[in-house]
């Protein structure tokens, strides 16, 4: 029976990408380019004899602030305020000359070339072939009710979030960050992928998604402001039904991976920088897969950990653990050990520096300021040397009073 699910969802990815070629013959041949450029990537990333692309001291350190723009709560309903020219100006004054421009919504769709209406990113058709042996299930009654689920989370979500819009609102921002200051760097972001064990259905159109991006910034400013692309998606889990083989270091047999390279392999191909900014935890199911791609591949020149200190209590030791993978340039566990052994990459290892204006209020919000200071106490002088990260939430908390005061020190301090 598994074989049956296999092979329609493999006869239904074969049917589509034949459909395409026909279709999109210009698209293709495009993307076939720069794919040819990334096989000459891969071929130096999976080499036994040497896995890094650039030496450790060829990357300079980053500092991106994130700036979420578009859609919220994955609905065409909800956006996030808009920053004001002022807004913009205030950052420039106070020393932002790097930014992240993020999204909060999963994508549901993409219009491609030439088309008008939108095509899903994943229908109910491609859950329906996912197969006990793609997700690790253990049982027929597993897999069914993880199929139930991904169909749940799709259906959540407004047809209207088009990777075209998401497009359009980060460019839009980037000319405006632009204006207010023509040296500034900005990186653009690969959105979130809500069905990950069918991650690899989203590498085309995220493909066309960057190539619009490129076309709509213009080649002047992409040349000299675009770094790079930052990876939305947060964590490979191991735990719900994704499978992550340590054996084989180049993709390790998991979708999101596949995904993952693929992009970025393009983005590399093109001469730019990728980062992943991923949630941290010293354990099997998040911090292992965390550490594999950053320790033992080049997917990301830069990983960034976050230690979501300031979110949750009992992670204190995160800035410490996060501290030394800085230092030593190499994400460890909670033993100090290197995940994979030794570290054969030249990704770039850096802390995330957290705040949400709105936990400085309340009965805990002398304490939450203290959090935060934690984090300047541990990698305020790592800022200019190291890769850092700095989040501070949507603009109402980016721009309040506190968070400009707090990021004014910090960047004018250290920077």
């Amino acid at each position: 029976m598994a074989d049956n699910f296999e092979q329609r969802h493999k006869s239904r990815l074969f049917i589509l990408q034949t459909k395409w070629v026909f279709e999109k013959m210009k698209i293709i041949s495009k993307i076939v380019s720069l794919l040819m450029t990334a096989v000459i990537v891969v071929g130096v990333l999976t080499s036994c004899s040497k896995n890094s692309l650039r030496p450790h001291d060829a990357l300079p350190a980053i500092k991106p602030l994130f700036m979420h723009v578009g859609y919220m709560n994955n609905t065409t309903l909800s956006k996030y305020m808009e920053y004001t020219d002022e807004d913009l100006q205030v950052l420039k004054d106070i020393g932002v000359t790097e930014v992240c421009i993020a999204f909060g919504s999963y994508p549901a769709s993409y219009i491609p070339e030439g088309e008008t209406e939108p095509r899903p990113l994943v229908t109910d058709e491609d859950i329906d072939g996912i197969t006990a042996e793609m997700v690790g299930a253990s049982s027929q009654t597993d897999l069914d009710s993880l199929k139930a689920l991904y169909k749940e989370n799709l259906g959540g979500l407004d047809d209207g979030l088009t990777l075209n819009k998401y497009a359009e609102f980060a460019v839009e921002l980037l000319r405006r960050l632009v204006a207010v200051n023509p040296d500034i760097e900005i990186w653009y972001a690969f959105p979130d992928i809500r069905i990950a064990t069918l991650a690899e259905l989203y590498i085309e159109p995220f493909l066309q998604y960057y190539e619009k991006l490129k076309s709509d910034t213009g080649t002047e400013i992409w040349e000299k402001n675009v770094k790079g692309m930052y990876w939305i998606k947060e964590g490979v889990s191991t735990k719900t039904y994704e499978l992550f083989n340590t054996n084989n270091l180049e993709d390790f047999d998991n979708a999101t991976v596949k995904a993952m390279k693929a992009c970025c392999d393009v983005v590399h191909g093109d001469g730019k920088l990728t980062f992943w900014c991923p949630y941290y935890r010293p354990t099997v199911e998040i911090g292992l897969p965390i550490g594999f791609i950053a320790n033992q591949t080049d997917i990301f020149d830069y990983v960034i950990l976050q230690p979501n200190h300031f979110f949750a209590d009992g992670l204190e030791n995160n800035i410490e653990i996060i501290k030394q993978s800085t230092l030593q340039n190499t994400v460890l566990n909670a033993q100090s050990i290197a995940y994979g052994g030794e570290k054969k990459s030249s990704t770039m290892i850096g802390p995330e520096f957290e705040m949400d204006s709105k936990d400085f209020d309340g009965s805990r919000g002398a304490h939450n300021i203290e959090k935060y200071q934690d984090y300047v106490a541990a990698y305020g002088d790592m800022i200019g040397k190291y890769p850092v990260a700095i989040y501070c939430g949507e603009r109402r908390s980016l721009m309040d009073d506190r968070s400009i005061s707090f990021l004014k020190d910090l960047l004018n301090n250290n920077g």
